[in-house]
């Protein structure tokens, strides 16, 4: 079996590749659009491995983003044809991958992945490559059904080693933090029920959505250049779509992903003392109208506030990322939160080890706050 880095010859089988297992229901437009491909492959911070058998056919393929500033890659988009699964094919590109990652780029702390939840082979796989089990995100993606994700992490010595771990984790987080430390190995944390803000907050007013892609881009780039954004940290997503004031106070970015209406909030740029909450409420009601079925947020770790906030717009714990962001020279833990606007879905879902119990406790969560009339009480 051949396993190398694809190139821009590669690039209509790979396509095909795809189309043949998933019949053009893949969520993600990468693995159909020729332009972006190419684009991908020809990235210094894309990197496309494939396998091919002795004939020459591409049976497999697995795709790894990069992030210098932070020292993370992103593995995803793993995908073997039927007739060759079940031979350790996907366990050994990937295996492949991790080592060139390592031995092509000045260094890696993190490397991270969402894994299929509709059979167990793709957990096992993460699982004997070293990922560690640290979120589960449901309903993420659909493709011809809903699919639940599970988030895994291989986590270096040295990432938690730089690791900033003096602050007070939010307390409704203790639990959710006890089973990623039962994963990975994270110590004692202190927690703390955040007081009520001091000072009257600012109403967002009157929102709207402007979908321009690539001034949404632009303006994102501009601004974080420019050090005004307020949270800009989500690696790997490149925003689309952004909910703005009028007098362009509140610059809220997302991406959308109009296939099947996954959606990220990636940062923005803001007033002091705006309520957090009154801002989301209002942006999941646009970004709901606006096609977003599911929505994805993370937040510092260390800002128990700022997570309560999001918490009261209906946004459920599903994952905590420890040692993520890297800021001169100290590593920052992250919650994952989500908020679907659908009814949940897990008839296909068959979830090992903690990953089953990372879903209970995301449903424990969404029963006691998503049911809760009082976190309406902006």
């Amino acid at each position: 079996m051949e396993q190398r880095l694809a190139t821009e010859k590669d690039i209509f089988e790979i396509s095909q590749l795809y189309f043949d297992i998933y019949h053009g229901t893949y969520p993600d437009p990468l693995m159909k659009d020729f332009a972006l491909i190419k684009a991908f492959i020809n990235s210094s911070e894309g990197f496309w491995f494939i396998a091919k058998d002795e004939s020459g056919l591409i049976i497999g393929s697995v795709l790894a983003c990069y992030d210098q500033e932070n020292l993370i890659a992103k593995a995803f988009g793993a995908v073997v044809r039927n007739e060759f699964r079940a031979i350790g094919v996907m366990e050994s590109l990937l295996a492949f991958g991790i080592e060139y990652l390592k031995k092509h780029t000045i260094g890696i702390d993190v490397i991270y992945s969402t894994t299929r939840t509709v059979n167990e082979a793709a957990q096992t796989l993460t699982e004997k490559l070293g990922f560690k089990k640290i979120g589960i995100l449901p309903n993420a993606h659909r493709t011809s059904e809903y699919e639940t994700h599970c988030l895994a992490a291989i986590i270096s010595p040295s990432a938690l080693e730089k690791r900033h771990t003096q602050y007070m984790l939010h307390s409704q987080m203790e639990s959710l933090y006890k089973i990623v430390d039962s994963e990975v190995g994270l110590g004692r944390i202190e927690t703390v029920v955040p007081e009520k803000p001091s000072k009257l907050l600012v109403s967002p007013g009157e929102l709207e959505v402007l979908q321009s892609p690539k001034f949404v881009a632009y303006r994102y780039d501009m601004l974080k250049a420019e050090k005004k954004l307020e949270f800009e940290f989500f690696p790997f997503h490149q925003p689309n779509l952004m909910i703005i004031t009028p007098d362009q106070s509140i610059e809220l970015f997302c991406h959308l992903s109009p296939v099947d209406g996954y959606c990220v909030i990636i940062g923005g740029k803001m007033p002091g003392h705006l309520n957090f909450t009154e801002l989301f409420l209002n942006a999941n009601r646009l970004l709901r109208d606006s096609g977003a079925r599911y929505i994805e947020a993370i937040v510092r770790a260390d800002k128990p506030k700022i997570v309560e906030s999001i918490m009261r717009a209906k946004f459920i714990p599903c994952g905590f990322f420890p040692a993520f962001q890297l800021i001169n020279g100290k590593r920052y833990d992250f919650l994952v939160l989500s908020r679907s606007f659908e009814i949940f879905d897990f008839q296909n879902v068959k979830l090992k080890g903690l990953n089953q119990v990372y879903l209970e406790e995301y449903y424990k969560a969404w029963k006691s706050m998503a049911l809760n009339p009082k976190l309406l009480e902006v």
